[in-house]
């Protein structure tokens, strides 16, 4: 006697966005059995004119019967595979596709299961069908086309008695492997209730696994996953420290996806770990100012910060630094704002945007920054650096308005004694 049994618990890929539809449908599903096994009076419709028989006449069950289920262990099982797949693949071709997508192959692997039980094989002749096993199948070939670079973390059972082997564990394996495994253990199942008949509808699962291998290869599925291979050795790569690798796999991925900004930005981290400072700094220069074009400034000051610290941030211009430190103060951020305005007077003091950043350190110190030796040092510094010009013609004007910046509010009471002499 020999038994191998095992499910999939994880998949080594990410979600992108919230899988809605996923978790949507497995609530429906819930409810659904509780529906047909506990109170199938409750409504006007039978659940069991919901199951597909063949040749009933009832073509909409072939759609319905995806959704019931005949026992808690059914249910079970499919849940744990739908849960594992389902949304992962949602979140990479969206809710309505995802949708489409799955009632195909459950549709598909219910019309299968038809033909089997019209021609009484594996011993199922003229039975019905029910549950999303066919739908599932079909995930399982779409993720393994999607996903081939993916690996899949299994528990498993395995039981020989004769051998003196009773084992269980977890073990990641590569997805495709996962998949081939679980096709093969289905042909071998499939040929024994050839013989003894079996409860379980391998017409679906075979249909189905059709029908998502057929969909992935012909939506360019193999490609996809191409591509998110490069971007999951390169992750993997730089979790390791291997981050001259992991800078070949971004580069690779980069070339296939190049409007990818966190990507990018991935790139310029693991340049930084290896030293190419120079390319780092305008891979970061480059994702900021794809994030000005959207319109994502909030996006765009974080990027800067980043490089900043990364000290990397020669490359910014006068006009980039000065849109940084408006969106900081605009978000009352006057600490970080503080610092980005003294980069753009240290880097330019004597262009009209440094001398305007040495103005608003002023005016920050004076009415925002609870930092009197810091309020002294820019008033001295701006007393030399600004001649007889607009802008020093504009802060002795504000440091005369008491309404204006730098009046009454926030921490300038503690500075009202201050004369500055400009």
């Amino acid at each position: 006697m020999y038994f191998f049994y095992f499910y999939p618990v994880s998949i080594t890929t990410k979600q992108y966005r919230q899988p809605v539809l996923s978790r949507i449908l497995m609530v429906f599903m819930l409810v659904a059995f509780i529906w047909m096994r506990y109170f199938p009076n409750l409504l006007s419709v039978d659940p069991n004119n919901l199951v597909f028989y063949p040749g009933s006449g009832r073509i909409w069950t072939v759609v319905t019967a995806i959704f019931m289920h005949g026992g808690w262990l059914h249910l079970l099982g499919n849940m744990i595979y739908f849960n594992v797949f389902a949304p992962v693949l949602e979140s990479r071709v969206g809710a309505k596709l995802f949708l489409f997508y799955f009632l195909m192959m459950g549709v598909f692997g219910n019309l299968a299961h038809g033909l089997v039980a019209s021609q009484g094989w594996f011993g199922q002749y003229g039975v019905g069908v029910l549950g999303a096993s066919g739908a599932i199948a079909g995930l399982l070939a779409f993720s393994m086309i999607r996903f081939h670079c993916s690996r899949v973390e299994i528990a498993w059972w395995m039981f020989a008695p004769m051998m003196g082997q009773n084992k269980v564990g977890r073990t990641k394996v590569p997805l495709l492997v996962a998949v081939a495994l679980w096709f093969l253990l289905q042909v071998v199942h499939s040929l024994v209730a050839s013989q003894t008949g079996a409860s379980v509808s391998y017409g679906a699962h075979f249909g189905g696994f059709i029908m998502g291998l057929v969909l992935a290869l012909f939506l360019g599925q193999w490609r996809e996953g191409n591509i998110e291979g490069l971007r999951l050795k390169a992750e993997e790569y730089f979790r390791e420290g291997a981050f001259h690798a992991s800078v070949g796999s971004w580069i690779a991925y980069l070339e296939k996806e190049p409007f990818d900004l966190m990507a990018r930005l991935e790139l310029a981290r693991a340049q930084v770990l290896t030293g190419e400072t120079v390319s780092a700094e305008l891979n970061y220069r480059r994702v900021f100012l794809s994030y000005l074009k959207r319109s994502r400034a909030d996006k765009a000051v974080d990027v800067f910060i980043e490089a900043n610290r990364a000290q990397l941030s020669e490359s910014f211009k006068p006009g980039e630094l000065a849109r940084v430190a408006f969106f900081q103060e605009k978000q009352m951020k006057y600490a970080e704002a503080a610092v980005t305005h003294q980069i753009l007077f240290s880097k330019y003091p004597g262009i009209s945007e440094g001398k305007r950043s040495l103005v608003r350190l002023v005016m920050l110190h004076r009415g925002k920054i609870d930092d009197a030796s810091a309020l002294e040092h820019w008033l001295q510094t701006a007393d030399k650096v600004l001649a007889q010009d607009s802008w020093r013609a504009f802060l002795e004007t504000e440091l005369r308005n008491e309404g204006g910046l730098g009046g009454e509010s926030g921490a300038n009471h503690q500075y009202q004694d201050l004369q500055p002499k400009l």
